[in-house]
């Protein structure tokens, strides 16, 4: 079981698939593109979003749509210099801000942000991790909505009241949804939304969606080199030459046998070994 760990040990998941129990094998991030439950142009995006440390939110309103599926995926896009501490839902009691670390080197985790299990994150222990991500550490969790206006709704309500000075640091949602045909089920990102800082109040804005789980997530490239360059601060030209080599790459390994966990984080380093070498 994840809980036998120390509540001090961050380095290691704190019943991180809620209630469930770890599956014996995660699905990496092609082999969802494999499933369709997200396309290669915006994985790619999310692969260059991840790089920059972005706090991301992955919601769904449906029981086992894949939140936690995705956000585990996504992790492995993150720099391998970012060290992740998992929090412990309730019992957490922000130790790990006491002791010396770079908050810039630092991705938080939070298995479910709900007030229904205490392994999850709720009451003023979400404010304190808003307030960590005010003082520049990055940020990622789940929560039970159906799109970004939702999960800010939520958030700024009784009993959390985050204020929106905080709640500009998160940087995208992604919404999923689920359908449970027997035959073929299907678990699709719905929506991809950047949260954006206007006057202080977050704003989201779309950058991909969907209406129909059946049918195709509709974006532009224009759309997320937009993003990368106003959001995440990259250069133009370069943001669209990484978009669409990336793109290309994920598509290179879905038609590869790349799909495990192990092979996929190996393909990921190879890649930005590669880069590094350009550079």
């Amino acid at each position: 079981m994840e809980n036998q760990y120390s509540l001090r040990d961050y380095s290691q998941p704190y019943n991180w698939w809620g209630y469930r129990s770890s599956p014996d094998r995660p699905m990496s991030i092609v082999e969802l593109l494999r499933h369709g439950t997200l396309d290669s142009q915006v994985a790619a995006f999310l692969w260059m979003a991840m790089e920059q440390r972005a706090s991301i939110i992955v919601a769904a309103t449906p029981q086992e749509a894949g939140k936690t599926t995705m956000l585990t995926a996504l992790l492995d896009f993150l720099r391998p210099e970012i060290e992740m501490i998992y929090l412990r839902g309730w019992y957490e009691r922000f130790e790990f801000l006491d002791e010396p670390r770079d908050p810039a080197r630092t991705y938080l985790l939070s298995n479910e942000i709900s007030s229904h299990l205490p392994i999850y994150m709720w009451g003023r222990g979400v404010r304190k991790v808003f307030e960590a991500a005010g003082a520049g550490f990055g940020i990622a969790g789940t929560v039970h909505a159906e799109r970004a206006e939702d999960v800010l709704r939520m958030l700024r309500h009784y009993p959390l009241e985050v204020p929106d000075s905080l709640l500009t640091e998160i940087d995208l949602v992604l919404s999923m949804s689920c359908r449970r045909d027997p035959k073929k089920p299907l678990h699709r990102v719905m929506h991809l939304q950047l949260v954006e800082n206007q006057g202080g109040a977050a704003v989201p804005r779309t950058l991909a969606s969907r209406d129909v789980i059946g049918t195709e997530l509709q974006t532009s490239p224009g759309l997320l080199i937009n993003a990368l360059v106003k959001h995440f601060g990259l250069d133009r030209e370069r943001a669209a030459h990484e978009l669409a080599h990336r793109v290309a790459y994920l598509q290179r390994l879905m038609r590869s046998d790349t799909i495990s966990v192990r092979d996929v984080r190996q393909a990921i380093n190879r890649f930005r070994a590669s880069e590094s070498v350009a550079l």
